[in-house]
């Protein structure tokens, strides 16, 4: 058990590799890659006690929302309210939003979240051809697709699409667009994708994970969810996307299929 005085203080990129040792004794990818994203665009916290780093956050923030994410807590430290202090001094007035565990679900609601909806973790080898709906979008792209994300996600966030054209790849059709990037190993994310049907989903889907050795996406709609299911993917986990300071997430959700990382919302 954790002792003595716990410091709250802001996690910098020295910090990172701290970060992803207390994910891996969690159980958690180590992902540095990720937290280097996540530390560069938005606001982290970390508790650090005796014996080190132990619990942490991240925040990031939106024209129309917060999005939290990264609530990790050492084991020595738990059931001491450290989860709590840290979503707690990330909240503001303003609508935020999460993904919760089973484990973390009582928390939240106890902060004045709100289910709304869920998304299904899938991963493994995608086992299927391309649908050839798509190409790889380019500089030449970019407003249209911000444009196009601001409107279904209710939320601005041009930089995550810039930072896409640099670190990842993103695909285009005639109804839809898809974000990827390889955020570590031989795995790559799949998202944001934004699609105007569950079939055209699938499709750009497809066009992203064939042929690729491992992949993963996190989905919700039952049409998308037996799609990848039947080529191959298996679901790790279902968290609740839940909501505070609003009755509904902004957007046309029904065409938002899956994040890039369900800590960018």
């Amino acid at each position: 058990m954790s002792g003595g005085s716990v410091e709250l203080r802001r996690l910098t990129k020295d910090d990172i590799t701290t970060c992803s040792d207390l994910a891996e004794s969690r159980s958690w990818p180590r992902e540095e890659k990720k937290w280097e994203f996540l530390l560069a665009h938005g606001e982290g916290w970390g508790l650090f006690d005796s014996e080190g780093l132990a619990g942490t956050t991240i925040v990031t923030h939106y024209p129309e929302l917060s999005s939290v994410s990264m609530v990790l807590v050492a084991e020595r430290c738990a059931r001491q309210g450290h989860a709590r202090r840290l979503v707690s001094h990330v909240l503001d007035t303003g609508v935020s939003t999460l993904f919760a565990t089973d484990m973390g679900r009582p928390l939240y609601e106890q902060l004045g979240f709100r289910a709304v909806g869920f998304t299904d973790i899938h991963a493994g080898t995608f086992a299927g051809p391309a649908a050839d709906i798509s190409h790889i979008a380019t500089a030449a792209d970019l407003d249209h697709v911000v444009a196009l994300d601001t409107k279904v996600t209710g939320i601005t966030r041009p930089y995550l699409w810039e930072s896409l054209l640099d670190m990842g790849t993103i695909r285009i059709s005639d109804h839809g667009v898809v974000g990827s990037w390889q955020v570590r190993d031989a795995r790559m994310l799949i998202g944001p994708l934004i699609a105007d049907t569950p079939a055209d989903a699938c499709a750009l889907i497809a066009d992203t994970a064939a042929g690729v050795p491992s992949v993963r996406v996190d989905v919700h709609d039952p049409e998308v969810i037996a799609f990848v299911r039947a080529h191959g993917l298996e679901s790790w986990g279902t968290p609740t996307w839940m909501v505070r300071g609003a009755e509904q997430l902004p957007g046309d959700r029904a065409r938002y299929h899956a994040p890039l990382l369900q800590a960018l919302g």
